[in-house]
């Protein structure tokens, strides 16, 4: 497989969809600012996205994609078919069962993990209204993951990474029509959220038909990798779970804060969010095939030079991304979010959490790469061990933190417990034994830092000169263009770049 075609199609796509993220929440900010709607929709947008990564971009894939492929490779199409059937109508009634409970208990649920909000106010009503309405994106997002895994394991990664943009298109529209009947149009965002998940399924369940597999309801005896996908997911999802539980912890305390702390805190994250969801899905999504194949066959060295590979090239992108927006929190805030509603004190509020994310950078996308090479290895006990350090640290650190620095020291909370659970996972890989960091991607990556620093010194001039010849918005741009150029030429002396070759070779 050749890793730059797959994460250039995967990475593409999601950066299409990530830039579409972009223009939703800048119209979010300029319409609803950081206001009362504003808090409702982050909150339950947020929760339902939690379960969303949860599934679709976590557990969901380290769980089907490999027992999907090892059926196909050892026993052909049609048992391959007969495991996605059987997978597919047990999700039916499971997801329909738990949706149902969802929705009845949403009042006390929305509660629990909005609890510095009362339960008496406008705001809350709003919340759970709105909550209810986007938690069925939950549902389609079991789905979606399904018929995604399918077409990926197909090599089919266009299609999967592509849908995604049906969110973002809805609630953009959804901005733009505005309140219509409703208080607000956080109301008809929320809908457009409803109607979305619907159309991403339909949209890759007629692409797997197209690719000539049938995946509908069998209700034959189930088949022995029926249970094995289903221990595997509850294992997995409780690994990723106390991750995205560490989310739903950082966004619980933020009610805690004045009404405006959840919107800066997600406008921020998002932003941190871009170069990761670029490069961690992509990557994810694109080593785990090989590196599962490669074990599979026993291959130990061609696993370790594909992950060592992936971590070179997750790098040599993220370690500029992280030099950048911790230097120019202040200006890339403003420039994406201080618009309409959302005042230049709103940036001036947000921009210090946006540095606090951006210093953990490399290790979200570290613990990518890692975790992928743990669940190649049908060993998902490890991520839940870092799952559950992260967590607790997370929590040691927001108590620590949040009464100095409110908002920004609940993000500066999340990077230190990634930090925490990165180091875990770099641990636990030498202990595997099988695979490991080699040498020689040390020295790379060390050489890559240094080449960041450099390109960061060359910012720090460079963004006040353009502030004075052009205007800021435009300074802002115009200081990462130049310095990504100033990185490239030396990273260029440096010869950081070399391993594109090699990636070149194991295509």
């Amino acid at each position: 497989m050749n890793l730059i075609k797959t994460v250039a199609t995967v990475g593409g796509w999601t950066l299409v969809y990530r830039i579409s993220s972009f223009i939703r929440d800048i119209a979010q900010a300029t319409y609803l600012g950081a206001g009362m709607f504003a808090d409702a929709f982050s909150l339950s947008f947020k929760l339902a996205n939690v379960l969303r990564k949860l599934f679709a971009e976590g557990a969901f894939n380290a769980s089907f994609l490999p027992i999907f492929s090892n059926t196909l490779n050892d026993k052909g199409k049609k048992e391959a078919e007969k495991l996605g059937s059987q997978i597919f109508t047990w999700l039916v009634m499971i997801v329909s069962f738990l949706m149902l409970l969802l929705i009845i208990f949403f009042r006390p649920i929305i509660g629990a993990y909005a609890g510095g909000i009362d339960q008496t106010t406008e705001k809350f009503a709003h919340l759970v209204v709105i909550g209810r309405i986007d938690s069925t994106y939950i549902a389609a997002s079991f789905f979606a993951a399904l018929f995604g895994g399918v077409l990926n394991t197909l090599n089919r990664f266009a299609m999967p990474a592509a849908a995604q943009l049906v969110l973002n298109i809805g609630v953009i529209a959804a901005l733009l029509i505005g309140a219509l009947w409703f208080p607000s149009a956080a109301y008809t965002m929320a809908w457009s959220v409803f109607f979305a998940g619907i159309v991403q399924v339909g949209i890759l369940w007629i692409n797997v038909k197209r690719c000539g597999y049938h995946i509908g309801f069998d209700f034959s005896p189930v088949v022995d990798g029926v249970k094995t996908f289903f221990k595997k997911l509850i294992s997995g999802a409780i690994g990723a779970g106390f991750w995205q539980l560490n989310i739903v912890i950082d966004f619980s305390i933020l009610t805690l804060l004045p009404t405006g702390a959840v919107s800066y805190f997600y406008y921020t994250d998002h932003v941190s969010q871009f170069p990761i969801g670029i490069l961690g899905i992509a990557f994810s999504t694109a080593l785990l095939p090989p590196i599962t194949k490669a074990i599979h066959r026993k291959d130990m060295l061609s696993a370790e030079k594909q992950m060592n590979l992936g971590l070179l090239f997750a790098f040599v992108f993220i370690l500029p991304a992280t030099v950048i927006l911790t230097l120019l929190c202040q200006e890339v805030t403003g420039a994406i979010y201080g618009h309409g509603n959302f005042t230049p004190e709103h940036v001036a509020a947000a921009a210090p959490a946006l540095a606090a994310f951006a210093l953990g950078l490399p290790t979200y996308m570290a613990v990518k790469v890692l975790s992928t090479v743990f669940f190649a290895n049908k060993d998902t006990r490890t991520p839940l061990v870092g799952g559950m350090i992260s967590i607790v640290s997370n929590i040691l650190f927001s108590i620590l933190l949040v009464p100095l620095m409110k908002h920004t020291g609940v993000a500066l909370a999340t990077t230190a417990s990634a930090w925490c659970n990165c180091i875990y996972l770099m641990i636990s890989l030498k202990k595997l034994g099988s695979v490991k960091i080699t040498k020689e991607t040390k020295v790379e990556v060390f050489k890559q830092c240094i080449a960041s620093l450099i390109m960061g010194v060359a910012l720090y001039f460079i963004e006040p000169y353009f502030e004075t010849i052009i205007a800021s918005k435009w300074a802002v741009w115009s200081s990462i263009i130049v310095s990504i150029f100033v990185f490239f030429i030396i990273g260029k002396i440096f010869g950081i770049f070399k391993f594109f070759s090699e990636i070149k070779e194991t295509a």
